[in-house]
């Protein structure tokens, strides 16, 4: 077993690869991305920043009685001034406090909305990608990916919206206040902005690379605990525990490692922006110290100069401490920007609806994967009520010939029709309602009987469920399950054998009432005696569908009255094949 068997194997167009080789700091294509769920808020978020820039202003009564307190009460012994005084400033604290309360309340609606969303479309995205791109992705790596992304954009929106917006209005009325102040020690303060912008660019690159790996690992972890759960028999028959919880272990070391390291680095980005800012603090102490001993200021002016300082400091602070959730969720935006740009998307675009007779066409139609032509020239038609069989060896194609009819795959050459209409101009989600497929090896999710045979048929009553099994032979084994349909069946139906799978998959199929009916393999799980009752029972049912057998097995020739066969990529008619006989 390999290194990456339980990692996420790089896809083509893996959505997680820095784009050029590299990382960007910030990448503005990903920024785009973000900022098209955030179009239609521009309003909210336009009344959001007037709120807070006058939220801002609530400073100045502040910074004016903090001035009188020390030029007036205090020389003065105004015990009495100096209660009115601190109650006003406790009182403009609590009206602020208030109102970021409300704002806070206001702004997290606004990026929640664009979460849900951004999440609402990726799952959209998912089902618009073609059968190829989910045949050759990594399931593991994909989910890790949109679920963490997509909580990584969540925090970082809350850190924008909640933490650096607010911070960045309030620095520019803060400065404004300076300004007017003191205007001398604004420009001495700011000698040190172009050292600020250095320490955050340096240990922003810092926190970038560590968040980056950091998430690396949490994918290769996250991949490892789902490979433990779905392989877990796998693992036991090879009696490979030991080695395969070794192996787990070495994930969980690496990004138990990899989380030290970029909390560090967040710690050493918050101390060097914290010391930095210091040096602002030490300056304006200095030099407005030497201007109150000079006689050119009041003690007053300082105090509030220094209080309007240290709030722009905190501001700044608080701006730059959410810089690590921002290179994070830009990290995040990269991803799923990638994965919704991707042009890897299902063949057919139709949107025309049909009530669908089940008449199916494949007018001279070729397919292959890269160089390796598997179908040349294949016309099939397939009536209404028809029962016909395509059989060949393994490997000839029968799969893909399934493939065109769902439209999951498009011929290279020819075309597929649909009563008559091009499969381009139809929407083929409707048209695969009226199409009943029981795969080789039936899928099943972690539900009851009931649910896993209604499951696309959410209007099905116990009857109409019922009715299906027993058509299906299932209902006679449901019957004696534990709980009957109420019955868990675990995750894939590991509680079921494979027979009983392929009955409540047939049953899952006739309840959506289809006009065409397709068995994939339909004798790998089931006996010859069940098979000649479910095919009899078929061909009797009324109004039945038409039925086509795809098999390797030349026991089903027996229940069809047409049979195909694929052979080197081409199909025989039961014309042909009795000419060439």
């Amino acid at each position: 077993m390999t290194e990456t068997g339980s990692q996420a194997p790089s896809q083509p167009g893996d959505a997680r690869r820095p784009l050029n080789g590299r990382l960007a700091l910030f990448d503005g294509s990903a920024w785009r991305y973000f900022y098209t769920y955030c179009r239609d808020k521009r309003s909210r978020l336009a009344f959001y920043i007037v709120v807070t820039s006058i939220q801002s202003m609530l400073v100045l009564p502040v910074l004016y009685l903090v001035r009188y307190t020390f030029d007036s009460a205090i020389p003065r012994g105004n015990v009495r001034m100096l209660f009115v005084f601190g109650a006003g400033i406790l009182a403009v604290r609590l009206a602020n406090s208030l109102v970021s309360l409300r704002m806070r309340a206001f702004v997290l609606r606004i990026n929640t909305d664009v979460v849900h969303a951004m999440r609402r479309d990726l799952v959209v995205k998912l089902y618009d990608l073609s059968h190829d791109f989910h045949t050759r992705m990594n399931k593991d790596a994909i989910h890790t990916q949109i679920v963490q992304d997509t909580s990584r954009v969540d925090v970082m929106g809350n850190a924008l919206l909640s933490n650096i917006l607010p911070a960045l209005v309030t620095s520019g009325a803060l400065l404004v206040v300076l300004c007017a102040l003191n205007w001398r020690l604004v420009l001495a303060a700011a000698a040190i902005v172009p050292l600020v912008w250095i320490a955050a660019h340096v240990t922003g690159r810092f926190v970038k690379r560590e968040v980056y790996a950091f998430q690396r690992a949490f994918e290769v972890f996250s991949g490892g605990v789902l490979f433990v759960l779905k392989h877990m028999n796998l693992t036991r028959v090879q009696g490979y525990e030991a080695e395969e919880s070794e192996r787990q272990a070495g994930h969980i070391r690496d990004l138990r490692d990899k989380s030290v390291r970029m909390a560090m680095s967040y710690a050493v980005h918050n101390q060097v922006q914290q010391n930095v800012s210091g040096v602002a603090g030490l300056v304006i102490l200095v030099l407005g110290g030497a201007a109150i001993a000079q006689g050119r200021m009041s003690l007053g002016e300082f105090m509030s100069f220094y209080v309007a300082a240290g709030l722009l400091n905190g501001s700044v602070s608080s701006a730059l401490g959410g810089l690590p959730e921002v290179i994070a969720g830009n990290a995040s935006l990269v991803s799923l920007r990638a994965l919704m740009s991707s042009d890897d998307v299902s063949p057919y675009a139709g949107r025309r609806q049909i009530g669908f007779r089940g008449n199916i066409e494949l007018r001279r139609v070729a397919f292959q994967y890269g160089d390796a032509r598997l179908l040349d020239d294949v016309s099939l038609t397939i009536r209404p009520g028809a029962n016909l069989a395509v059989v060949g060896p393994n490997g000839t194609g029968k799969s893909t010939l399934v493939g065109l009819i769902l439209g999951f795959n498009k011929p290279g050459l020819g075309g597929v029709y649909a009563d008559g209409i091009a499969y381009d101009e139809l929407d083929l989600r409707q048209l695969r309602r009226s199409i009943g497929v029981v795969p080789q090896h039936p899928t099943f999710f972690s539900g009851t009987v009931f649910e896993n045979i209604a499951y696309g048929t959410p209007d099905a009553s116990r009857a109409d469920v019922t009715t299906a099994a027993r058509l299906a032979l299932a209902d006679e084994f449901v019957q004696s399950l534990p709980k009957g349909y109420d019955t868990q069946v675990g995750d894939d139906g590991v509680r079921l054998s494979g027979g009983e799978c392929q009955r409540l998959a047939l049953a899952r199929a006739l309840l959506a009432q289809p006009r065409v009916l397709i068995l994939d393999e339909p004798t790998n799980h089931l006996d010859a005696e069940s098979v000649e009752r479910l095919m009899a029972g078929l061909i009797a049912w009324p109004d039945r569908p038409a039925i086509v057998t795809i098999s390797h097995d030349s026991h089903v020739l027996s229940y069809v009255d047409d049979v195909y066969r694929l052979s080197d990529g081409r199909l025989l008619s039961p014309l042909a094949q009795r000419c060439a006989s």
